[in-house]
């Protein structure tokens, strides 16, 4: 996580933003027993804070937009494949079924009136890892801004957000050093790529972005880049396009979302305004 502010108090203003940060990874980490979600999956809770509340909104809505491209409930599967603790193995096609039967963004209810949650079915849990972080980023943008912050960047991984104008550099997923620079102004950009979690076996190279239908990796594309309004947006959307794919995104949302992607052997960009 990397915090850049200017203006008259930015040291302080920038503290505040790492601790807010931590508020919310204490909140949503996967990797703390006493997370609220952890609590949530263990069903050892069912009313859960605004702040966690919000992202399964948010995620449950791009859910629904992508056709279920984008799934908190996928974590079985990227447990069958091993990429959770990086002990990877292609898994059969009945460890695949077995996995499938538990992912369905649609098995989790929510209930805005009571900030409640439900799980309709036994052995589903919630993963945010693919939303979380780009809301954590906000929540120390908007820290900064309570703070008198008008210019500042937060970037936590591929997920980052301005306030003012920054040039901004995308990754290159080829790794071959060549960058493509945008400006960005007031707004937020992320990338999910299958170049940093990947595993090859048997001379087939195997990605962690999957398929929440199938349960298997996505193929034909290196990265998908998106720019939002904000970064719980962008990061949500990166992964659910990615999935998605080119084609289906232009055909489906055309230039309603600012995205670009790279595939394999060509770039196939879709650019919104």
């Amino acid at each position: 996580m990397v915090i850049t502010a200017y203006g008259t108090n930015a040291s302080e203003a920038i503290s505040a933003g790492f601790e807010e940060v931590r508020r919310i990874d204490g909140l949503m980490s996967l990797h703390r027993a006493n997370s609220e979600l952890s609590k949530l999956n263990a069903r050892a809770i069912k009313t859960v804070s605004e702040d966690l509340f919000r992202v399964l909104e948010k995620a449950r809505e791009i859910s629904a937009m992508t056709d279920g491209s984008f799934d908190v409930t996928i974590r079985p599967i990227a447990e069958a494949w091993g990429f959770i603790h990086k002990e990877y193995r292609v898994p059969s096609q009945a460890e695949l079924a077995i996995a499938l039967a538990k992912v369905n963004y649609r098995f989790v209810q929510l209930d805005a009136d009571t900030r409640s949650v439900k799980f309709l079915r036994d052995g589903v849990s919630i993963d945010l890892g693919g939303i979380a972080k780009g809301y954590a980023v906000d929540c120390a943008i908007e820290k900064l801004r309570a703070l008198g912050i008008t210019n500042a960047m937060v970037r936590a991984g591929g997920d980052l957000r301005v306030m003012g104008e920054w040039p901004v550099q995308i990754e290159d997923p080829q790794k071959r050093g060549e960058r493509t620079t945008i400006h960005l102004k007031d707004a937020a950009v992320s990338t999910s790529g299958n170049y940093e979690n990947y595993f090859t076996l048997d001379g087939k190279r195997y990605a962690h972005i999957l398929n929440p239908r199938t349960g298997r990796p996505i193929e034909g594309v290196t990265s998908c880049t998106v720019v939002a309004p904000t970064c719980m947006e962008s990061d949500a959307l990166a992964t659910a396009l990615f999935v998605y794919g080119p084609k289906r995104t232009a055909k489906r949302f055309g230039s309603k979302i600012n995205v670009r992607f790279n595939a394999e052997s060509q770039p196939d960009n879709v650019r919104g305004p």
